[in-house]
C-alpha cells in the first residue's frame, strides 16, 4: 500500500491525494450523512464507539436537523458537528474539534444540556422523562495527560462505578493518540478512526476494508466524485483549515515560549531570592565578626589597661622598694658604725683583739682600722 507524502502545508496538500480529508465539515457530512446510505458507516462507528455503554445497538438513524446536517457554504474549520436521532430517540451529537479549544468537556456538557432541556414541556403534568442524549467529540488535538489512551467514555455513576441515569453520555476521541499501523487495526472502530486520520494520504482502498461498511467513505471521500463546486469548498476548506493549524501551531510556539520565560523568570527569581538569603546571610556574619572584633578590642583595651595599672603599680613598689633599701643600708651603715666605735673603746679599756673579733664578728681589716 503506497501513500502520499504526507503535507506540511496546504500548497503541498492541494491535489496531491485520491481522497478528500474527512475531518472537513462537508466531506464528513457526507461520509457520515444519517439519511443516506452512508448512514451504515454512522450506526458501525457509533456502535463501536458506544460497545458497552448503550443497552441496545443503533440500528437506524436520521437527521434531527436536516439543513445543519447537509453543511454551510461558510466553512466550518474550527468545530462542525451532526445531529442525529435513533429509531430508539436517543439523541446524537457528534462534534468534530480541529483547532484547540479551551473548557472543551464543559462545552460538550453545555450543548448536551441544551437538547436535554430542549426536551421539558411547560405542562403542569410533565414526569420529565428524557430521551438519553449521546455526545461524541473527536479532537484532532491532545487534551488529557495519558499519551495512550485516546477514548475516554463517560456518563452519571456512583463512585463503584454503578450508574444513575443514561440520559447524559459522552465519548472523547482524542485522534493525535490513535497511532495503530493498518496492519495493527483489528476492529471496526479501529478502521474507522484510522480512515479518519490517514484517508488523505492514500492512493487507494487497503483491503481490511474490503467488505466492511467502510468502504463507502473512501467511495464517498475521491475526489473525482466531488462536483467542482464542492471540490472548491473543499479547497478553502482546507485552506482554512491550514491557516488554523498554523495560527494555532504558533499560538502554542508563543504559549511555550511565554511559559519557557515565565520559567526562566521564576528561575531567576528563586535565584535572587537565594542570592539575597545568602548575601543577608552573609551580612549577618559579617556584623557577627564585627561584633565580635568589637568586644575583642574592648577586652584587649581593658587588657592593656590593666596591664599599665599594674605596670604603674609595681614602679611605686619598687620606688617603695628602693626607697626602704636604702634606710635599710643607711641603717646597717650606722650600725656598723655604731659597732666599730664600741669596739674602739672596748679596745681602750683593755680587751683583746681576738675577743672583740669573736664579739662583733670583725674582719682582720676592721681589726686593723680599730
Amino acid at each position: 500500500m503506497k501513500t502520499t507524502k504526507i503535507a506540511d502545508n496546504y500548497e503541498d496538500y492541494k491535489g496531491s491525494g485520491v481522497y478528500a480529508d474527512l475531518l472537513l465539515d462537508l466531506t464528513f457530512k457526507k461520509a457520515f450523512n444519517p439519511d443516506t446510505q452512508n448512514k451504515v458507516c454512522l450506526i458501525e462507528l457509533l456502535n463501536a464507539l458506544l460497545e458497552g455503554e448503550i443497552d441496545e445497538p443503533i440500528e437506524d438513524v436520521q437527521s434531527r436537523d436536516k439543513e445543519h446536517n447537509d453543511g454551510s457554504n461558510e466553512n466550518r474549520t474550527t468545530i462542525f458537528d451532526l445531529h442525529c436521532v435513533d429509531s430508539k430517540n436517543r439523541k446524537f451529537i457528534i462534534e468534530i474539534q480541529i483547532a484547540k479549544q479551551e473548557n472543551i468537556v464543559n462545552r460538550a456538557i453545555y450543548y448536551a444540556a441544551q437538547t436535554v432541556v430542549s426536551q421539558g414541556d411547560r405542562g403542569r403534568g410533565y414526569k420529565y422523562g428524557l430521551d438519553p442524549v449521546i455526545t461524541v467529540v473527536f479532537m484532532e488535538f491532545s487534551v488529557f495527560d495519558e499519551q495512550d489512551k485516546y477514548l475516554r467514555k463517560a456518563m452519571l455513576r456512583e463512585k463503584d462505578g454503578k450508574r444513575i441515569s443514561r440520559t447524559l453520555n459522552f465519548v472523547f476521541v482524542e485522534l493525535p493518540k490513535f497511532r495503530k499501523k493498518l496492519e495493527e487495526l483489528e476492529t471496526n472502530l479501529d478502521k474507522c478512526l484510522y480512515a479518519l486520520c490517514h484517508i488523505k494520504e492514500l492512493r487507494k482502498m487497503p483491503s481490511k476494508y474490503t467488505g466492511s461498511s467502510f468502504e463507502l467513505l473512501f467511495r464517498t471521500a475521491e475526489l473525482a466524485k466531488f462536483s467542482k463546486e464542492e471540490q472548491k469548498m473543499i479547497d478553502a476548506a482546507q485552506k482554512a483549515k491550514w491557516d488554523a493549524y498554523a495560527i494555532q501551531s504558533y499560538r502554542e510556539q508563543e504559549d511555550a515560549r511565554i511559559r519557557e520565560e515565565a520559567a526562566r523568570l521564576r528561575a531567576e527569581k528563586a535565584r535572587v531570592r537565594e542570592e539575597s538569603a545568602r548575601v543577608r546571610e552573609e551580612e549577618a556574619r559579617i556584623q557577627k565578626e564585627k561584633s565580635r572584633l568589637q568586644e575583642e578590642t574592648v577586652r584587649i583595651q581593658e587588657e592593656i589597661s590593666r596591664q599599665q595599672k599594674e605596670a604603674a603599680r609595681l614602679r611605686n613598689e619598687n620606688v617603695l622598694i628602693c626607697e626602704k633599701q636604702a634606710q635599710l643600708d643607711e641603717m646597717k651603715l650606722n650600725l656598723q658604725k655604731e659597732k666599730l666605735q664600741l669596739a674602739k673603746r672596748l679596745k681602750m679599756s683593755g680587751v683583746p683583739l681576738n675577743e672583740l673579733a669573736s664579739i662583733f664578728q670583725l674582719s682582720q681589716q676592721e681589726l686593723e682600722n680599730i
